[in-house]
């Protein structure tokens, strides 16, 4: 090989070893100057192991950076509690997050693209613990464990369901005055449409109103009070975490729920897949506590992962609100 042939290659072997370990060098220093402490995240695909790692201890009023990557497919990152949303995370990409959590307690973390059909699997935890003895603060039961509700016993059957699907705007323009039971959101939650169905199908009142007319108020009871930005927002979860189990439609038929046992892990004699929402028989029975109480707990093996580390409290209800529209039509 001629010199000019050993030096050309020498240097280009120079910067292909060079500026990488350049790069290196100046991330460190990057991060020294800084003053945080650094924690890689890799992001996989949920049939490759999902995050690594994805349990994370930090300390409360520590600054840390997060540097996440995926080496297969795009992914997204939200840590919910700690004000942390990425939309992309690229292939060979990283994307640093600066953060300083301060109060002590667990916060969730998820990806949020669809990077495959178990999608939903990849979640994590973080930890942030305060000096040393403090223990993290105990949340309050939900309210269903303080009422004694059991999310998994067999609801009875409706008896009458709608011919027609319920309108909150008809049930509304029938001028109907709704009893207190019905009209004020903190006791309507603990009733299901069924349940209100029948209490107002009672009332010598409403006597001259058709069945359907009964149905139309109970939507326009349980669509009167959610708002269109809550709605939008719970359409956009919906399609995000639900939608790839239960259907864009809600009907239970998504790509990834054929497989999962759902009820049928509990009682045999259960249908198998995710729940459909349009099944009147079955939502109708529903109170929107029990459906709060599914959200925040999971599926218990069925295959639902929980939602409550992922959602606030006013998601949460407009997600309830949001399943009602798949029977109730605003």
């Amino acid at each position: 090989m001629k010199r000019n042939d050993l030096v050309a290659l020498s240097i280009v072997l120079a910067v292909l070893l060079g500026l990488p370990a350049g790069l290196f060098g100046y991330q460190a220093w990057r991060t020294r100057a800084a003053g945080v402490r650094v924690i890689d995240i890799i992001a996989r695909t949920p049939e490759s192991g999902g995050f690594a790692p994805d349990r994370l201890q930090l300390q409360a009023g520590q600054s840390v950076r997060l540097r996440i990557s995926s080496p297969d497919a795009v992914h997204g990152f939200t840590i919910p509690g700690l004000g942390v949303n990425v939309d992309e995370i690229y292939p060979g990409k990283v994307v640093e997050v600066d953060l300083t959590p301060e109060q002590p307690g667990r916060y969730a973390f998820a990806c949020t693209r669809w990077c495959g059909v178990d999608h939903w699997r990849m979640r994590g935890v973080i930890e942030v613990v305060g000096a040393a003895g403090s223990v993290l603060p105990t949340a309050e039961p939900p309210l269903f464990q303080q009422l004694g509700i059991d999310l998994d016993t067999p609801l009875n059957p409706v008896r009458v369901t709608p011919v027609i699907g319920p309108s909150a705007s008809r049930g509304g323009g029938l001028k109907v005055a709704l009893p207190a039971e019905l009209g004020d959101p903190a006791r309507r939650i603990t009733l299901s449409p069924a349940d209100a169905f029948q209490f107002l199908r009672s009332d010598p009142a409403n006597a001259a109103l058709s069945d359907d007319d009964v149905w139309d108020l109970v939507a326009w009871a349980w669509l009167k009070d959610a708002k269109p930005e809550a709605l939008a927002r719970a359409k956009t979860l919906f399609a995000r975490d639900c939608a790839a189990c239960h259907g864009p439609e809600g009907k239970g038929d998504g790509p990834a729920g054929a497989e999962l046992l759902g009820l049928a892990k509990m009682d045999p004699a259960m249908p198998l897949g995710p729940g459909n929402f349009t099944d009147a028989g079955k939502m109708l029975a529903a109170s929107d506590l029990l459906l709060q109480g599914k959200l925040l707990r999971g599926g218990m093996g069925t295959g639902m992962p929980e939602f409550g580390s992922l959602y606030s409290d006013s998601e949460q209800w407009a997600m309830i609100a949001y399943l009602r529209t798949f029977l109730f039509r605003n």
